[in-house]
């Protein structure tokens, strides 16, 4: 699955979707946005008796899918937690992604503010550096989470759990004999969920988790609490090109000198439409100062 950051910063980041850090770690695995399909959708095969084969093979496919796209595309992003929410305009670029500021809390930003904004976007577009920068932290998070992704299969114990609106599937379980290469993946020990494939594309549709202990991390220097859940949704969003369009995280816990951790997000994104696959950072600025936003 290809890495699609989502714009935008947090205190507390995921390494996948513009967030860095090692707590909520499932995210930066489950944020891998797919791109197109590699298998035609009359080509069913029938299901494997082994649920964990059938996983592997839902895994290779995503990471073949990544390897082999290069398409980029347009879509609204809509995120809110906890400090408020916001609306940007995001366009993929061959170097990264670049996006606008629409709206903050609902509302159309002030003159100061959006100054701000589209002089950020511009120091973006003509600053090599900065684009050098931006590249090499998004190919570093790509490679990253697609080397978790690869563990997946192995991490979890899987079943068959029915079909539901016509995707397969499988509950997760942690597998007991897993050894994590890293202290980061030890959160794969204390998770548990649902995922739902479509066959036909040999897709991951949805993922569903939950945190059913609580999560210690290397050297007492922080821990995420039980009941902690994340949700992630994608879909075709045209030309057998998969996207995530929603995200649902909610987690808690205590970092060193007892700051209180809270991951509270939703993400929403829709509007895709596709533009050039070599398209730069300056191009996609000017695409962008041509949209009006709102007053």
């Amino acid at each position: 699955m290809a890495h699609k950051p989502i714009p935008g910063s947090s205190v507390l980041r995921f390494p996948f979707s513009g967030f860095s850090g090692d707590l909520p770690l499932i995210a930066a695995v489950l944020l891998l946005a797919p791109v197109c399909a590699q298998q035609p959708r009359s080509a069913v095969k029938p299901l494997p008796s082994d649920a964990g084969a059938f996983v592997r093979e839902l895994v290779g496919n995503e990471l073949n899918a990544e390897k082999n796209d290069h398409t980029r595309w347009s879509y609204r992003l809509y995120r809110e937690e906890e400090r408020g929410n916001q609306e940007r305009q995001v366009i993929e670029t061959a170097r990264g992604n670049i996006a606008r500021t629409m709206l903050q809390n609902g509302k159309p930003l002030n003159a100061a503010d959006r100054a701000r904004d589209d002089q950020r976007l511009k120091v973006l577009a003509e600053d090599p550096a900065e684009q050098a920068h931006r590249e090499k932290r998004e190919r570093d998070d790509t490679q990253q989470a697609q080397d978790l992704f690869r563990s997946f299969p192995d991490a979890f114990l899987y079943q068959y759990d029915g079909e539901e609106d016509g995707l397969v599937r499988l509950a997760f379980t942690p597998n007991p004999k897993y050894s994590p290469p890293s202290r980061k993946l030890a959160v794969f020990h204390s998770l548990s969920g649902k995922l739902w494939a479509d066959r036909s594309a040999m897709r991951l549709a949805r993922i569903e988790g939950r945190l059913f202990e609580d999560v210690n991390f290397f050297l007492g220097l922080g821990h995420l609490e039980k009941g902690g859940t994340f949700k992630v949704v994608q879909k075709n969003v045209g030309e057998d090109h998969w996207e995530i369009v929603s995200m649902d995280i909610n987690m808690h816990g205590r970092a060193v000198f007892f700051k209180t951790i809270n991951v509270r997000q939703k993400q929403v994104l829709d509007g895709f439409k596709q533009v050039a696959d070599n398209l730069t950072f300056a191009q996609a600025y000017e695409m962008l100062m041509k949209i009006e936003p709102p007053r």
